[in-house]
C-alpha cells in the first residue's frame, strides 16, 4: 500500500522533470504535457479521488517550475495554484464521469488525452489572464495533439509499472 504510494509519487516527480527538461521539444516550446496524462490515466484507472490529488500535487509541482515574476510595482509575484486547480478538476471530473465509459483501446485514449489536454490548457490559460496578463506564447493545439500522439505509449508504460490490470478500470 506504501510502497505504491511512493511509485505513484516517484512517477509524478518524473513527470514533472520531464516536463521542464527540453528532451521532447519541438521547434518554438511545443512539448508534451506528461503531468496531464498522468493524471488523466490515474483518474481513469483508480477514479475521482485519484484524480483530484494526483491532480492537485501535480498542478503544484508544474507551478513551482513556473517561478516569479516581477510586476510594475517592483514586487514578485508567484503563479501558484492555476495548474493545481485546472488538474485537479480535470482528474475529478475524468475519474467521476468518463471513467465508467472508459475502453483500453488506443482511439480512446487518443481521443481522450486530445480533448482532455485541451480542456485543461483552456482552464489554465482562462486563469492566468484572469489573475496575471494574456501569455501569447501558450500552446493549446499543438500541445494537445502532441499528447495525444504520445498518450497510448504512455499509458500502455504506466499499465506496465503501476501493474494495472484491465479489471481494475471497472471498480
Amino acid at each position: 500500500m506504501i510502497l505504491d504510494k511512493l511509485f505513484i509519487i516517484i512517477g509524478m516527480l518524473l513527470a514533472h522533470f520531464l516536463n521542464g527538461s527540453n528532451v521532447f521539444e519541438l521547434g518554438n516550446a511545443i512539448r508534451p504535457d506528461f503531468m496531464v496524462i498522468f493524471v488523466v490515466f490515474f483518474a481513469l484507472r483508480k477514479g475521482p479521488m485519484y484524480g483530484l490529488w494526483l491532480g492537485f500535487f501535480g498542478g503544484l509541482l508544474t507551478d513551482t517550475a513556473l517561478g516569479g515574476e516581477i510586476g510594475g510595482d517592483n514586487i514578485v509575484y508567484y503563479k501558484i495554484g492555476l495548474h493545481s486547480f485546472s488538474y485537479a478538476i480535470i482528474g475529478y471530473i475524468v475519474g467521476k464521469v468518463l471513467r465508467s465509459s472508459y475502453t483500453e483501446n488506443y482511439i480512446s485514449i487518443t481521443i481522450y488525452v486530445l480533448g482532455l489536454t485541451f480542456v485543461s490548457r483552456l482552464i489554465t490559460y482562462l486563469l492566468f489572464l484572469m489573475f496575471f496578463h494574456s501569455n501569447h506564447s501558450y500552446s493549446f493545439l499543438y500541445v494537445s495533439l502532441y499528447n495525444a500522439f504520445l498518450g497510448p505509449a504512455l499509458f500502455f508504460l504506466f499499465s506496465w509499472a503501476y501493474r494495472l490490470d484491465g479489471d481494475e478500470v471497472r471498480q
